[in-house]
């Protein structure tokens, strides 16, 4: 089964934030795609790619490019976003949120 969540650390390091100040950021904003696994807050790709108004594809390919493409089944995601675009989905770009996190 595809990993299609990634840690909240990566999350953070992404978005140039600390862990805290991105799950408070979470908590206010309701998003669907935060989940908890034995306590523990995983970020769904999807989500994480609408906050920075790209796409799951290219989320994935610059977490190839950098070191943090271990944390994350990066075959696993790809195969799932292909299905999604062959579905015809499309990412919805969220309101800026770069500077309530930074």
């Amino acid at each position: 089964m595809a990993k299609l969540t990634v840690d909240l650390a990566t999350s953070a390091d992404v978005l140039g934030t600390t862990p805290d100040r991105f799950l408070a950021w979470l908590n206010r904003e309701d998003l669907h795609g935060l989940l908890y696994f034995n306590d523990t807050p995983q970020i769904s790709i999807f989500t994480l790619a609408k906050i920075l108004d790209t796409t799951p594809r290219e989320l994935v390919d610059f977490l190839e490019e950098t070191e943090l493409e271990d944390r994350l089944d990066l075959q696993d995601a790809l195969e799932a976003i292909a299905e999604s675009e062959r579905l015809g989905e499309q990412p919805i770009a969220l309101q800026s949120v770069v500077g309530e996190l930074v």
